[in-house]
């Protein structure tokens, strides 16, 4: 399901987003410095002020997403995984917003090894799951996330 190059497509987005913000707040920092020592300090403060807004907004509106999914890819990548066997009861129609971060569609099943009921979180960016209710599947999982879903 995951693929090495959507590791590296969202690697590549983040060091796009980093330089971005980088080069904006060095845009306003620069002409900040120039205005403090040449000009009124307040010209200068406004810049900065202005400046460290507008990045502060880029990074934590757009930034801040793919930082968490590049994370979350790596762990997948670089994690233990697990085979866990069972029936799904239940699949939720909209996805679910959890641990602050991303959006997961709640995969509920009963494990055929304990019968235990667990929920499975499903990536929104792959879409819904398309597993059935009452089916029997096979769960490739890294913590509670799936990684790969085959029919048992």
């Amino acid at each position: 399901m995951y693929t090495e190059s959507d590791f590296l497509e969202v690697k590549k987005q983040l060091k796009k987003m980093l330089l971005l913000t980088v080069i904006l707040l060095l845009a306003f920092i620069v002409p900040a410095i120039a205005f403090m020592l040449r000009m009124p300090q307040w010209i200068g403060a406004t810049f900065l002020t202005a400046g460290i807004c507008i990045a502060i907004f880029l990074w934590g509106v757009f930034g801040t997403p793919i930082y968490h999914y590049y994370h979350f890819l790596k762990d997948i990548f670089e994690g233990r995984t697990r085979e866990m066997k069972g029936r799904v009861t239940k699949v939720e129609e909209e996805p679910v917003y959890k641990d602050n971060r991303l959006l997961y569609y709640q995969v509920w099943m009963i494990d055929d090894e304990d019968g235990e009921e667990r929920i499975l979180l499903f990536d929104d960016n792959k879409g819904k799951p398309s597993v059935q209710e009452e089916k029997h599947y096979s769960f490739r999982i890294h913590e509670s996330f799936i990684t790969q879903i085959t029919e048992a």
